[in-house]
């Protein structure tokens, strides 16, 4: 099912993060330390199924690629939504669902 293999996919990243030699050598140190003794890099994920268009946006001398949609939107406040809640991940009714 493609929303497990997206919500596979969103561990594999956390865990590969919390694995990385850089990322740990970071979180040790004495600079981040001084402050709290407890220094964490956290990732938050907003996940949401549905339509969207994607689309170049720019220039000539600078383009960008971006979806529009308003399930974009939606993933994002997810995202955003998963920082006030303290949690890693937050999937819509909408994303689970899916089959």
């Amino acid at each position: 099912v493609i929303s497990d293999k997206a919500l596979i996919g969103f561990l594999k990243v956390v865990v590969e993060i919390n694995r990385d030699r850089q990322v740990l050598a970071y979180r040790n140190d004495e600079r981040l330390r001084k402050n709290s003794n407890n220094f964490m890099l956290r990732m938050g994920f907003g996940l949401h199924a549905g339509w969207a268009i994607e689309g170049a946006v720019g220039s000539l001398q600078k383009v960008d690629a971006t979806y529009l949609s308003p399930h974009v939107n939606m993933a994002a406040r997810m995202e955003a939504a998963s920082r006030q809640f303290g949690v890693a991940v937050l999937m819509t009714e909408k994303f689970v669902e899916v089959r």
